[in-house]
């Protein structure tokens, strides 16, 4: 019992897993049998169910797993796991259900003509828990790397919007640029305008005088 205590220490540190495994008899496809049970948090039955295949290959051989919707029950028949049935194969059933942000799941062992219990079992129900305990560490790290692929996926987001940024203050900077050199152009224009403004009245006056004179001669003429 001492190295589930450990392990379960380490889950809760690490993972947050702050639920121990519960024992007891639950209703399954095979009647009431004894089972053990964990809520599992931060995660959801689909996961789970999918995490269950990989974790079964991984740690049992020859068992074939299948999922029984209508009973939303997940067996694997005649496996092969030294540690609970020797050298006999044994029965598999599990069953996961959504608990609000938690998911629960239950686990059966069907030794033959008996269901892992602590009672009768001794060592094999330890190494029960400890098949249970390192599944939900399983999920755990499955649950972590979702979490990490969204998260570095909103980073890269974040990248994208910083570099667009950036782009948009470079035209920016560029409209302030264009919009200093018109501004320099209409006050060079403006000066000239005064400049051209005192010609053109100098201009008018002396217009002006070569009016008066010529409306001289034509009056010199009528007379």
């Amino acid at each position: 019992m001492k190295t589930i205590y450990v392990l379960l220490i380490f889950l809760m540190a690490t993972f947050q897993i702050q639920a121990q495994i519960e024992e007891g008899s639950r209703s399954m496809s095979q009647g009431s049998n004894n089972s053990l049970s964990i809520d599992i948090p931060n995660a959801n039955a689909k996961l789970a169910r999918k995490v269950w295949k990989d974790y079964l290959k991984k740690r049992t051989k020859s068992g074939k797993t299948k999922y029984v919707k209508k009973i939303k029950e997940t067996f694997t028949d005649d496996a092969e796991y030294a540690a609970l049935g020797g050298s006999n194969t044994i029965d598999i059933y599990a069953k996961f259900t959504d608990l609000g942000e938690n998911v629960n799941v239950v686990l059966w062992f069907d030794l033959g003509g008996a269901y892992l219990n602590s009672e009768m079992h001794g060592e094999k129900y330890i190494e029960g828990e400890k098949f249970l305990m390192k599944f939900a560490l399983e999920v755990a790290v499955a649950k972590t790397e979702i979490e990490l692929k969204e998260e570095e996926k909103r980073q890269k987001s974040l990248e994208k919007k910083l570099s667009n940024l950036k782009k948009d203050r470079e035209g920016y900077l560029q409209d302030i640029e264009e919009a200093k050199e018109k501004i320099r152009k209409a006050e060079a224009n403006i000066e000239q305008n005064v400049v051209d403004q005192e010609t053109t009245v100098e201009e008018i006056a002396t217009q002006k005088g070569v009016v008066e004179q010529v409306k001289k001669r034509l009056d010199e003429l009528k007379e």
